[in-house]
C-alpha cells in the first residue's frame, strides 16, 4: 500500500485514525499502541504478506540482541552485539545483493550459478539501518531497549516504515510514553493534513508528470538529440525531487496527525553550495545514519586529514551500495565520494567562489549524476551523457515527443511550449522561492486561507491519483 493511493487516503487512513483516537478512552495506552502496530503490519503486508515474516523476525532478533547487549558483561555483550550486526548485514545482503554477487561471480569466474531473483522486501534497507543504529546506541549505553511493544511500534510505525525517515529510538519512543499525545488534537491534525496534502500534490501532480517526460527520454536513449537529452535529465532531476520531497512531507504529515513528530528528511537540496551540503539536505536521516554507522566508527575527522578523506569516501561508497545492487550505484557513490574529498581538500579556496556559481556547479554535478542513478546499466548512462555533452546533433526538433503518453497527441509546438514552461517555472520556484514546504509547515496556523489552499491542492491531487506510481525510494 502506498500513501498516494485511493485505498490508503479514503479507507485505511480514516479508519486507523478514528479507531486509534477512539481507543484513547481506555486508560491503558498499550491498547492504542497494539492497534497501531497491527495497523502498521497490515499496511506493510498489504502488497505482499510474505514481507511480514521478514520484518517480524528482524524485530524479534534485534530486540533480543538489544536486551543481551544491555544486560550482559563486557565480553558477552560484545559477542551479542557483533552477532546482531552480522544478522542485519546478512539479512540485507541476502535479499538485496545475493543476485548481484552471484551474477558477478558468474561473469568473473565463468560459472553458471543460478540466480534466485529474490523479491526485495519494501523498506528493508531503512528498518535494517534503523535497528543497527539501535544496537549501537544500546552498546554505547545511550539507551536501554525498554519494553517490546515500544520497540516493535518504533520499527513498524507506518508513516516512516517503507522509505524513511530513519528514525532513532531516542526520537520516537519517548513520545509513545507521553499521555498528552494519546488524544485527538485538531491543531496537530490540521498541521499534518496540510503538509500531507502538499506532499500528495507534489507526487501525484508534479513528480508523475515529469516521470512521463523522463521515462520517454530514457526509453529512446539511442536516438536522443542534444535537446532531448537535456530535457530528459532535467525532467528526471525534478521527478526525483518532487517524488522524494512529496513522500517525505506525506510521512511528516501522517505522523503529526497521530500527534507524533518525526525528523525532517528533505530541505531544498538543489539550493546547496556544495556536494556535502547537498547530502545534508537530501535524505537527511540517511546521512546521519551513515555517520553513526560508518563515519564515526572509522574515526570521523579526529585522526588527520588523510583519514578524514578516507572516511568521507567510505560513507559515500556505502551510500551508493545502499541505494542499489548495481555497478551504476557503486560508481554513483564513488564519484560523490571523490567530489566530497575534493571539497574537503580545497574547502578554503572553494568558499571564495561566489555563491551563485557554487550552487550552479553543485546542481550540474547532481543533475549529471542522476543519470547514473536512473540508468539500468552503464550503456544507457553513456548514451544519455554523450547526447548531453558530445551530441551528434544539436537539435530540439524531437523534444515534443517526450510528452507523448500514447493516449493524447498534441501539436509539436504546443507540446514543446508545455515542456519548456513546466521546466522553467519549476526551476525558477526551486531556486528563487525563499521558503519551502517545511517552512510553511512549521509556521502553519489553521486559517481560512490555509484551508482553501489545502482543499484546492487536495482536489487537484486526488484527480491525478489514478496515474500515481510507487515512490522511487520504495525500491531501496
Amino acid at each position: 500500500m502506498v500513501y498516494s493511493s485511493y485505498i490508503f487516503i479514503f479507507t485505511f487512513l480514516p479508519i486507523v485514525l478514528l479507531v486509534y483516537f477512539w481507543l484513547s478512552r481506555f486508560d491503558d495506552k498499550r491498547i492504542q499502541h497494539i492497534f497501531l502496530v497491527l495497523a502498521s503490519l497490515f499496511f506493510y503486508g498489504y502488497t505482499n504478506i510474505y514481507y511480514l515474516g521478514i520484518i517480524i523476525s528482524s524485530v524479534l532478533v534485534n530486540y533480543i540482541c538489544g536486551l543481551g547487549v544491555a544486560d550482559n558483561e563486557k565480553i558477552k555483550k560484545k559477542i551479542i552485539f557483533i552477532t546482531g550486526i552480522l544478522f542485519n548485514v546478512g539479512l540485507l545482503g541476502y535479499f538485496k545483493y545475493y543476485d548481484f554477487f552471484v551474477e558477478n561471480i558468474n561473469v568473473v569466474f565463468e560459472k553458471e550459478y543460478t540466480l534466485k531473483h529474490i523479491i526485495l522486501p519494501i523498506g528493508i534497507s531503512f528498518y535494517t539501518f534503523q535497528q543497527i543504529a539501535f544496537l549501537i546506541s544500546v552498546y554505547k549505553k545511550e539507551l536501554h531497549p525498554g519494553n517490546f511493544l515500544n520497540y516493535i511500534l518504533l520499527v513498524t510505525f507506518f508513516p516512516q516504515l517503507v522509505a524513511g525517515p530513519i528514525v532513532f529510538y531516542q526520537e520516537l519512543v519517548p513520545q509513545f510514553q507521553d499521555d498528552k499525545k494519546r488524544f485527538f488534537n485538531i491543531d496537530n491534525f490540521s498541521k499534518g493534513l496540510f503538509i500531507f496534502v502538499i506532499g500528495m500534490f507534489k507526487k501525484a501532480v508534479l513528480a508523475d508528470t515529469f516521470a512521463l517526460i523522463a521515462n520517454n527520454g530514457y526509453d529512446s536513449q539511442y536516438g536522443l538529440t542534444f535537446g532531448m537529452a537535456w530535457v530528459t535529465t532535467l525532467a528526471y532531476t525534478l521527478q526525483i525531487y518532487f517524488d522524494f520531497s512529496g513522500y517525505s512531507e506525506m510521512s511528516l504529515g501522517l505522523a503529526k496527525m497521530f500527534n507524533f513528530s518525526i525528523p525532517i528528511n528533505f530541505n531544498s537540496p538543489y539550493k546547496s553550495k556544495s556536494i556535502q551540503e547537498f547530502w545534508k539536505r537530501w535524505h537527511i536521516t540517511l546521512g546521519r545514519s551513515l555517520a553513526v554507522l560508518i563515519y564515526f566508527p572509522l574515526g570521523g575527522n579526529r585522526k588527520g586529514l588523510a583519514r578524514t578523506c578516507f572516511n568521507l569516501f567510505a560513507v559515500f561508497l556505502v551510500s551508493g551500495i545502499w541505494h542499489g545492487a548495481a555497478w551504476t550505484f557503486v560508481l554513483w557513490g564513488v564519484i560523490y565520494g571523490l567530489l566530497s574529498v575534493f571539497e574537503r581538500l580545497f574547502k578554503v579556496q572553494l568558499e571564495k567562489i561566489p555563491s551563485f556559481l557554487r550552487i550552479a556547479a553543485t546542481f550540474m554535478w547532481v543533475n549529471a549524476l542522476w543519470v547514473l542513478f536512473r540508468s539500468p546499466n552503464f550503456a544507457t548512462a553513456a548514451n544519455v551523457l554523450k547526447a548531453m555533452f558530445v551530441p551528434d546533433e544539436f537539435s530540439f526538433e524531437r523534444v515534443p515527443a517526450l510528452l507523448n503518453d500514447g493516449i493524447v497527441s498534441l501539436p509539436d509546438q504546443f507540446s514543446l511550449l508545455i515542456i519548456l514552461t513546466l521546466l522553467s517555472v519549476s526551476y525558477l520556484i526551486l531556486f528563487l522561492w525563499k521558503r519551502n514546504a517545511v517552512d510553511y509547515y512549521e509556521d502553519f496556523v489553521p486559517t481560512v486561507k490555509n484551508s482553501v489552499i489545502t482543499a484546492c491542492l487536495f482536489s487537484i491531487g486526488v484527480v491525478c491519483l489514478s496515474r500515481a506510481t510507487i515512490f522511487i525510494y520504495f525500491n531501496f
